[in-house]
């Protein structure tokens, strides 16, 4: 018999070895702000993010109205994906040899000037598609990179004591930037076009640019290491899974929530104008609702600090999630929808921050980057799958019952995995 300790008391030990504090409340929320290079991290994170999203909108927008074709649409949002499936796992490797900061600083060099070209040659007139899809790609590449390096350059900024405060401030950061930066594309493609957009995307990054510039890290962040990247070194990650059935855990209930979860976005429209009867002002309240739960989601997880890195929390948020979801797939009134889907959002928002949490609290230092480029490979390769088979049951049934069919998928995966681990302990 293995021991009888539970999965959450494990996780707590980790947390209490690696000097986590012992308990947090509202009154430290923003505590990981008290570290000067997270406060300029996080004010670059938060107007650069405005832009990407400002981006995506009109990124969209640009391609429907110059193509008339779903089909190119979906292509060019896939394109954006790929890469993150295919560089993930180097990115992460890298993240590991390289200090983060520099691979941070040379991704976002490389998405201001692919956003600036774009926006050059908007202003000239029309692109072809083709030129859509190639910088849907660029994008999509400097993602893949940067995304390891960004969120394993975390610890370092605020140390482990902060680290969950930290992430889940971030979690909070892109859900309400998700609400704003969209606002702001629709107002500028209404009002100058959509090479303005691309041209606020561009200077955004500065923000990060001069943030990266002001944060100060130890010499050890830069010291070189030698180490040969073999195919070895860069799937060592995926060895270290089979020794920690938590981090295991969180990484299995991703690529679940990925499959039937974060997908339920691709199906709103729709369902908010066929089921739901609202126009374009009813839909932007709808996602707002959806925004405001996943940040209030994000703030409790930062309040509650790391006495709620649990396990057990991953299963309540996938709960949470699958059950309102089914609900808010039966509903025909507006506001109802708008209260179900709250709590969908705070769901499925309290899962990511926890599972982010999950990892860079379990990984060892120098693993952090190869695990969080898997937790990257399999959030990224989970959406686009999920998306796919959500719009293909969402056209023979519905968007509801599609809706309805990735909240019970999560529900009922979630747990078997839980069933399983189980079964694995005894």
């Amino acid at each position: 018999m293995r021991s009888e300790n539970t999965q959450e008391t494990l996780q707590q030990a980790e947390a209490d070895n690696a000097g986590l504090p012992p308990s947090t409340g509202w009154h430290n929320i923003f505590s990981a702000l008290r570290n000067p290079n997270y406060r300029y991290f996080y004010s670059g994170q938060t107007i650069s993010l405005i832009g990407t999203w400002t981006r995506t909108a009109a990124l969209g927008w640009v391609t429907f109205q110059f193509t008339h074709s779903e089909f190119l649409l979906g292509l060019v949002f896939m394109l954006n994906s790929l890469p993150i499936f295919l560089f993930a796992v180097y990115a992460g490797s890298l993240a590991d040899r390289i200090p983060k900061i520099r691979i941070f600083t040379l991704t976002s060099w490389f998405s201001m000037l692919s956003s600036l070209t774009l926006a050059v040659m908007l202003f000239r007139g029309p692109v072809h598609i083709a030129y859509l899809m190639t910088f849907s790609a660029l994008w999509g590449l400097s993602i893949a990179f940067e995304m390891p390096s960004r969120q394993s350059l975390m610890v370092e900024l605020v140390g482990k004591k902060d680290l969950v405060n930290a992430i889940a401030l971030n979690s909070a950061m892109v859900n309400s930037t998700r609400v704003i930066g969209p606002a702001i594309g629709g107002l500028l493609l209404a009002s100058f076009g959509a090479a303005w957009c691309f041209l606020l995307d561009a200077m955004s990054y500065l923000a990060v640019l001069f943030a990266l510039h002001k944060i100060q890290l130890p010499a050890a962040h830069y010291a070189p290491k030698k180490i040969r990247a073999d195919w070895k070194y860069i799937l060592e990650g995926f060895k270290y899974l089979k020794t920690n059935f938590i981090i295991a855990q969180a990484v299995t209930l991703l690529f679940i929530m990925g499959l039937g979860g974060w997908a339920y976005q691709s199906q709103l429209s729709a369902f908010a104008v066929t089921q739901l009867h609202m126009d374009a002002q009813g839909y932007g309240w709808l996602l707002a609702l959806n925004g405001l739960g996943a940040c209030t989601a994000a703030l409790f997880v930062a309040a509650r600090g790391s006495r709620i890195v649990r396990v057990k929390t991953l299963y309540t948020g996938a709960g949470i999630y699958g059950a309102f979801i089914i609900l808010f797939g039966f509903m025909h009134q507006p506001v109802g929808a708008a209260f179900l889907l709250f709590f969908a959002g705070f769901g499925i928002i309290l899962f990511f921050s926890i599972g982010n949490s999950i990892i860079q609290t379990q990984a060892p230092d120098h693993l952090r980057g190869r695990l969080m480029g898997i937790w990257a490979l399999v959030f990224g390769g989970s959406m686009p799958i999920g998306s796919f088979w959500m719009g293909v049951i969402a056209q023979r049934v519905g968007s509801g019952r599609a809706l309805q069919a990735g909240g019970l998928f999560c529900a009922l995966g979630a747990f078997t995995v839980y069933f399983l681990g189980r079964k694995n302990q005894s």
